[in-house]
């Protein structure tokens, strides 16, 4: 009698325990420092619910910003004495972990993250460095992009455009490089039947001011003109941007400055596993 009693008080104990799982929301207020669970024999499926509470137990997610104001504003308002910031060059990269591994382990699954994409002209212009090109799609790259180039001023870079647009069946002879910095061109033009020799000065550097990063701050990139005359005298030009990848560097420390300022928090360079 005595084990069928037993059997009886144990078959109700587990009948209980699987009924957690219709409890309401209103009855698990007083849960919400703690995840209910059971642990029930074989034959009872265990199922979380925390979907039924009023609220999440923990915080977790990652929140993707688009520029660093809005990164900054996220780590300030979720950071704690948790928090940890990282930061990578290549790529560019910013991620906030706010429940990291400190005095104690940490889930690390609730975060922010800046990929700081690059800007659509500093696309646009390592796009292109090194890419040889006729003087007539040259000038018309150049033309299209004048409002980038800070140096020299944009009314001598639009002559020279203009210029190498205009002399596209001329037959260039020779080159030399001026006192100036500036390279001179000389040309042959058939003019009426009768071959005329002309000059046309090229810089030989000019300075971009761009944005590297998408709403981010003008920096100053250096760009050298090359060039060749090929057997017949058509001119291939080209530029190439001296040492992008250091500018690059620049701003991303630059960056790291101003997010560990604003925010308090020392940025670690790398990436959480």
């Amino acid at each position: 009698m005595s084990n069928d009693n037993e059997l009886n008080n144990t078959q109700a104990a587990l009948d209980a325990g699987a009924g957690l799982s219709a409890m309401k929301a209103a009855e698990l207020d007083n849960l919400k420092n703690a995840y209910p669970y059971v642990l029930v024999p074989e034959g009872y499926r265990y199922e979380g619910k925390e979907e039924i509470l009023a609220a999440p137990l923990r915080k977790r997610g990652t929140t993707t910003l688009h520029d660093a104001v809005s990164f900054i504003a996220v780590v300030n308002d979720q950071k704690g004495d948790a928090t940890r910031l990282y930061s990578t060059i290549n790529p560019p990269t910013f991620q906030a972990v706010f429940n990291d591994h400190g005095a104690g382990a940490g889930w690390r699954d609730h975060a922010a993250r800046y990929n700081a994409p690059l800007s659509p002209e500093w696309k646009t212009w390592n796009g292109m460095t090194g890419r040889h090109q006729n003087q007539t799609d040259f000038a018309q790259f150049i033309e299209t992009n004048l409002p980038d180039i800070a140096e020299p001023a944009g009314a001598v870079v639009l002559e020279v455009a203009r210029t190498l647009e205009a002399k596209k069946k001329v037959n260039f002879a020779s080159s030399v490089r001026l006192s100036d910095g500036s390279t001179q061109f000389t040309y042959e033009e058939d003019v009426q039947g009768s071959a005329q020799k002309g000059q046309m000065q090229v810089p030989e550097v000019f300075v971009l001011a761009i944005p590297v990063f998408e709403n981010g701050e003008l920096w100053k990139v250096e760009a050298q003109l090359r060039y060749r005359i090929a057997d017949g005298g058509k001119l291939t030009i080209w530029y190439e941007l001296v040492r992008p990848h250091k500018v690059i560097e620049a701003a991303v420390k630059e960056l790291r400055n101003t997010i560990a300022t604003e925010t308090g928090l020392a940025i670690l360079v790398g990436a959480p596993s």
